[in-house]
């Protein structure tokens, strides 16, 4: 089964680890089990998958802590201009006085 975004992403089709090739010969109640412990075994042998995950998760990491990022960056600076904004405003206030 796979699932499609429509109607602007026709071809972006979003997979599952049920549309593995040859999972199929399991149980399905076996089925995650197996997908997981063979993933755990290429993650040890091969180190193209073991790269290729690593980066994925590398990325993910980055996008979300881009956003985090940047409203703490966002929030900062405000801070500092109120501050900068009460001592300016505060300074006038007083020399008036």
């Amino acid at each position: 089964m796979a699932f499609y975004f429509r109607p602007h992403c026709k071809r972006m089709k979003i997979s599952t680890y049920k549309q593995t090739p040859g999972l199929d010969r399991f149980p399905e109640n076996e089925r995650f089990a197996v997908y997981r412990a063979t993933h755990k075994r290429l993650m040890r042998e091969d180190i193209a998958y073991r790269r290729q995950f690593s980066s994925y998760l590398t990325t993910l990491v980055y996008l979300a802590v881009i956003p985090i990022a940047g409203w703490a960056i966002a929030a900062y600076l405000a801070f500092r201009q109120q501050a900068f904004q009460n001592r300016r405003i505060g300074d006038v206030l007083q020399s008036a006085a």
